[in-house]
């Protein structure tokens, strides 16, 4: 028989994956890998879902959405940005990664480059890669708090760049753009006419009573895409309800993207989207809370460790340099499994900048993460007093 594709036969697959495999199969193991709200559902958004499912809300819907649910993200997306914003601004999609990655799709033709942080989700590239275009990448590095450098930036464009992505609160670094900062990545797409494609799922996450800057609202000419979504700020990550607000001609056509990729969304998942949207947002802020204080109970431990780096400003992640293990962040994540039984993300996955980096949850419970940070504390200085140079 003929071979597959080349191009997703030669994809990696995502070191996170591989960990939570390991993970899962070993009894007993505090799970600091994954990007998932250990929250329930609020009660609201759960009984809208079976409400609206008994109303009979279980068949197809429009490719762009529901316009219920449409209006309501796009009021929404008014409120936090300030930006004029209808329903004919909003897509509605099969949770964000959809919508990033039929960005990706309706953009960039074979070989257009595409401006990528390092760290950054997997995802990312893996579907720039299946849309044959060609990831580059710029460096968040440690010593510039995991920022983005507008010198390295000027130096990577091309003139086949066509597209950069921003990620602000960033997965994995849990960094925040301040407005400074925001407006000049976006003067820079605009100097150079590039797309913007702002990840911002993770924006109602910021800590320290810090305000969250979207792209979109320093965005002069409707080049910003903004993609969020339901998951993380709601602890809906099963509804797969993402949204991507962008000018109409951009949403019209990645519309028509959908049918061929899943047809259309959920209908009853659509629906509760909009309760939760319109309706009490207690539950938000109270997660948010929850995320800064196990924060601060990581960095914590962290410093008391001599492990301590930066403060990530939001999300509910957070790198820590494992370098004087001596081991790659791959065989320390895989270690830590079996002897500490403890999960994290191997930076390595994330990107080649924090190759000796993990990346931690703080999306468990604080107890967990409380312990889980002290294993991991204790390993590294096992391994680093075995011979290793220490920090």
């Amino acid at each position: 028989m003929k071979p597959f594709g080349s191009i997703p036969s030669a994809l990696p697959r995502s070191g996170i994956r591989e960990i939570m495999d390991l993970a899962w199969a070993t009894p007993g193991v505090i799970h600091l890998e994954v990007g998932q709200p250990d929250f329930d559902t609020p009660e609201h958004i759960v009984e809208a879902a079976c409400h609206y499912a008994r109303q009979g809300h279980t068949r197809y819907v429009p490719n762009s959405g529901i316009d219920e649910v449409r209006e309501a993200a796009a009021r929404y997306i008014q409120r936090k940005t300030g930006v004029p914003t209808g329903k004919e601004n909003i897509l509605v999609t099969q949770g964000a990664v959809l919508s990033v990655a039929t960005a990706f799709l309706a953009v960039l033709d074979a070989g257009d480059e595409v401006l990528l942080p390092d760290p950054g989700w997997p995802n990312y590239s893996m579907a720039v890669t299946l849309m044959h275009g060609q990831p580059v990448f710029y460096s968040l590095r440690p010593e510039a708090q995991f920022l983005p450098d507008l010198d390295e930036l000027e130096s990577l464009v091309t003139d086949r760049t066509k597209l950069i992505l921003l990620c602000s609160p960033s997965n994995p670094t849990g960094q925040v753009h301040g407005r400074e900062l925001t407006e000049k990545l976006v003067d820079f797409a605009r100097r150079h006419d590039l797309y913007v494609l702002a990840d911002e799922i993770y924006a109602e996450i910021v800590f320290d009573g810090v305000a969250h800057t979207s792209a979109a609202s320093v965005d002069t000419d409707g080049r910003v895409l903004l993609v969020t979504g339901m998951s993380k700020a709601y602890a809906m990550t099963g509804f797969r309800v993402g949204f991507t607000r962008a000018v109409p001609e951009y949403v019209e056509l990645a519309t028509k993207l959908q049918e061929p990729l899943v047809s259309c969304g959920v209908a009853f998942a659509q629906m509760a989207a909009v309760d939760a949207l319109d309706g009490p947002q207690d539950s938000v802020g109270e997660m948010r809370d929850a995320y800064q204080e196990r924060r601060d109970a990581a960095l914590s431990i962290l410093r008391d460790n001599g492990l301590y780096d930066y403060t990530p400003g939001g999300a509910f992640y957070l790198l820590v340099d494992i370098s004087s293990s001596g081991l790659g962040s791959r065989d320390f994540a895989i270690r830590l499994i079996e002897t500490e039984k403890v999960a994290v993300a191997p930076g390595s996955t994330f990107g080649e900048v924090c190759a000796d980096h993990i990346r931690v949850s703080i999306a468990s419970p604080e107890e967990k993460v409380r312990e889980g940070l002290q294993r991991l504390c204790r390993l590294v200085g096992e391994l680093s007093s075995a011979g290793h140079t220490p920090r």
